[in-house]
């Protein structure tokens, strides 16, 4: 299938948001993409030789519009700052480009931390007619998906410091307080390729943590979705695994369904591509 491939730029509070676009044509679902952890639209095209997770959506026939959120990738803000607020943002003019080039139906999806915000991200915007989302946690209450020994001594002195804590803007603390880089990707050497990226971030401030994380008061309930949600997550994921993921999804009483990869774990779209693309492209034709 052809399609055409552009960089385009969006706005968002003076901040310039950029957009990759794998455009399949006028008429075609569209999809808007959400990176994960620290990444970039880049990071699911370039990072491993081979693994074009855009470019295999648009094969399945979508408009495809990939956001770099903001403190994030060739996107405005400072490196790490943002609120839960800015996110959700970010991906509301990411839609809003999408309507306007192409109308609708339109669905978001997203991998890991881009998996979560796509679930909230349809929970509050009317536009989003359905949700495809690789792992998702409660933003409400998060310590269900917490697993190192680590998280035992960390999370309750933020949550304890988090008035504090949401002021300080100026403070980085890195992704590594929130998971282990060996557990991220299957292959050692895509480790390494996605800690060399010069667009990675390896750091958010402390407000944004707290903001994303610890903040539960400007979070909706996940039983509160009514639109359609397909949740995918590998059988191996050790950073948002199956057993908090099976209990996320009784919690809706929207339409859904949940895929496990037997064998998987947890960057199912870059090291497991052939097998979840097919997966993310059947849940949006199940349901835009």
């Amino acid at each position: 299938m052809s399609f055409q491939t552009f960089s385009a730029k969006v706005n968002y509070r003076a901040i310039s948001l950029h957009l990759t676009v794998y455009e399949s044509g006028p008429g075609r679902p569209s999809v808007v993409f959400i990176p994960g952890m620290g990444s970039h639209a880049g990071s699911y095209t370039d990072l491993i030789p081979g693994a074009n997770v855009l470019r295999a959506l648009a094969e399945e026939g979508f408009n495809v519009v990939a956001v770099d959120l903001q403190g994030h990738g060739r996107s405005g803000g400072p490196r790490g700052l943002f609120t839960y607020a800015d996110l959700l943002g970010n991906i509301s003019c990411a839609i809003d480009y999408v309507v306007e080039q192409y109308g609708g139906p339109v669905g978001v999806t997203g991998s890991s931390m881009g998996g979560i915000l796509a679930f909230y991200a349809g929970l509050t915007d009317s536009r989003v007619m359905a949700v495809v989302c690789h792992n998702v946690a409660d933003l409400q209450n998060i310590r269900p998906v917490l697993y190192l020994r680590r998280h035992r001594l960390v999370v309750p002195l933020a949550e304890t410091l988090s008035p504090w804590l949401i002021r300080c803007t100026w403070l980085p603390i890195p992704i590594t307080a929130f998971l282990e880089p060996r557990h991220v990707f299957d292959r050692p050497e895509n480790v390494r390729h996605w800690q060399r990226d010069p667009l990675f971030v390896p750091a958010y401030r402390a407000s944004s943590w707290v903001s994303l994380f610890l903040y539960p008061q400007d979070k909706p309930a996940v039983e509160a979705m009514t639109r359609p949600v397909r949740i995918i997550v590998g059988e191996n994921d050790r950073i948002l695994p199956v057993k908090p993921t099976q209990a996320f999804y009784d919690r809706l009483r929207c339409p859904r369904d949940l895929v496990i990869i037997p064998g998987a774990g947890h960057m199912l779209l870059l090291e497991y591509l052939p097998t979840t693309v097919p997966l993310v492209a059947e849940g949006f034709r199940l349901y835009l």
